[in-house]
């Protein structure tokens, strides 16, 4: 598990950014998203885990607020202990 690199997408997900997150899943990455569409944050992660095998972390919220994001920013640190990639695109 430590081994394990973990990529965090926060903020929108459109073709571009999903095309992304199953490169890092196919790769075994965990993944950690925060978004605000709560219908579309749960489906890519059901779809994520169940295609990769991998875990998902999703946060509903607003990447925008700090509050939001430092609360995401915070259990992601706590739940991997690390970063290794980043793809940040606010709303």
């Amino acid at each position: 598990m430590i081994d394990t690199k973990v990529c965090v997408l926060a903020g929108k997900v459109g073709n571009a950014e999903y095309s992304l997150l199953e490169k890092y899943a196919r790769e075994g990455c965990f993944i950690a998203l925060i978004i605000k569409n709560k219908e579309l944050g749960r489906m890519v992660k059901e779809e994520l885990e169940r295609m990769y095998d991998i875990g998902v972390f999703f946060f509903h919220g607003d990447v925008e607020k700090e509050e939001d994001k430092d609360i995401f920013l915070t259990a992601v640190e706590t739940m991997f202990g690390r970063t290794d990639y980043m793809i940040w695109h606010a709303n």
